[in-house]
């Protein structure tokens, strides 16, 4: 899918600013996930209802892609993402002010539609203004931005809150978004690529197009991958922060901010997911980077050492950079270039949607069962990704087979793998 001509020339500042925006606006969405103690002492609150924090932030993060996804295809992306930081930085600010727990979930919710908006233009907007030989290297970029968000977030709140806390931190936080929206609004400006909605076809109509589209069996198939593999995987960091302040490890939440920098620490992964893609089936990458995630929850969930802990942490972003850009490029190759926003959102509704769901689901599991629990039900959802992903390779070879006495054999061969030079 061709999104811009080979030979057009990108200010390198451009896909730096986008990847930060999104970085950003990511790690305000799990920002909490590190400071449930002191989200605690500050409510006077159990700490084990403190992540429906997380929960409500995640979930108003990802439902939000239903409406600025499509919005995304038709509006300006460059205000879009630059309005988003503001208001983004408003609700951080106003959290950081909040007097008690429902004033302050309700701040989160804000928190999680505003950075939604931010998400939901960069990722097109990438795909923009990439080189059509550069598509891959330009998406792993953002992907791998986006999933370094989350790092970022529990490291820096940590950290932060640990020496300033709760609402200093939060004030810090609002005061470096707003002064990055003003950069994103400079640097950012110029370039229009959403045109004005053509005459005669209305928003609802193209939004209900782009969803059946989007809800055919070989892009379900896709999307549901990346749903439960985002349940294993945020359902594994979620409940970690109970499990490190718990026996044996007590960790506090400074602890817990440095020991999730092992996550960073795989951020090689996104780029090497495209590199690997070029030479060999992307499927059987898939198929193996999640296979990595179920070995990196063993680790995590079954030896209580550090060491261990922190390999799986590395494993488990690891299999999850891998993942994530392969995903995502599968599904822009199978839809018109008019759609890109869309899906680009809808994959991301469904990931995080995915991690909302295990915030929620697995507390009672947690409750019941410890972290062993935890451990056999993210496990389970990752074996259910593999499984989806198989079910998308063979719809994929069934399509390949049936094009294949009009494409010819070297097309049908090719198309096997979409990162084909």
């Amino acid at each position: 899918m061709q999104l811009v001509n080979k030979t057009k020339i990108v200010n390198p500042m451009e896909p730096f600013v986008a990847c930060i925006a999104i970085l950003i606006a990511v790690s305000t969405v799990f920002m909490t996930q590190s400071i449930f103690i002191e989200i605690s002492d500050s409510f006077n609150l159990d700490i084990a209802k403190t992540r429906f924090t997380f929960s409500v932030v995640s979930i108003f993060y990802a439902i939000s892609f239903l409406v600025f996804g499509p919005a995304s295809d038709r509006l300006d992306l460059q205000k879009m993402s630059s309005i988003g930081l503001f208001f983004l930085a408003t609700g951080v600010f106003v959290a950081s002010m909040a007097g008690s727990f429902n004033s302050f979930i309700i701040s989160m919710a804000f928190i999680g539609t505003c950075a939604s908006a931010v998400a939901a233009s960069m990722f097109p907007y990438m795909l923009k203004i990439a080189p059509e030989e550069k598509q891959g290297i330009y998406l792993g970029s953002i992907v791998a931005a986006s999933t370094t968000g989350m790092v970022i977030g529990r490291f820096s709140a940590g950290i932060m809150t640990s020496y300033w806390g709760l609402e200093n931190t939060f004030k810090i936080i609002a005061i470096t978004i707003y002064i990055f929206s003003l950069l994103t609004t400079i640097v950012l400006n110029g370039k229009k690529f959403n045109p004005v909605q053509q005459s005669g076809e209305i928003y609802s109509k193209s939004y209900l197009k782009a969803l059946k589209l989007l809800i055919s069996p070989k892009l379900l198939s896709l999307l549901m991958t990346g749903f439960f593999l985002f349940f294993g995987f945020l359902g594994m960091v979620t409940f970690l922060t109970f499990r490190l302040t718990s026996s044996p490890f007590y960790f506090t939440s400074a602890d817990i901010g440095w020991i999730s920098l092992a996550g960073l620490t795989a951020l090689i992964g996104s780029p090497l997911s495209g590199l690997l893609a070029k030479k060999t089936d992307a499927f059987k990458i898939l198929t193996t980077s999640l296979s990595l995630c179920i070995i990196s929850v063993q680790l995590m969930g079954w030896i209580p050492l550090v060491l261990p802990v922190c390999t799986g942490i590395f494993l488990l972003f690891l299999g999850v950079y891998l993942c994530q850009p392969l995903i995502f490029l599968l599904i822009s190759q199978k839809i018109p270039q008019t759609y890109i926003g869309t899906a680009s959102s809808f994959y991301i509704l469904f990931c995080i949607g995915g991690g909302s769901v295990s915030s929620v689901l697995l507390g009672p599991v947690w409750k019941l069962f410890g972290w062993q629990g935890v451990t056999l039900i993210c496990t389970g959802s990752l074996a259910i990704a593999i499984a989806l992903c198989i079910y998308a390779k063979n719809k994929n070879e069934e399509k390949i087979t049936h094009s294949a006495p009009v494409l010819g054999a070297v097309q049908a061969n090719e198309s096997l793998n979409p990162f084909h030079d």
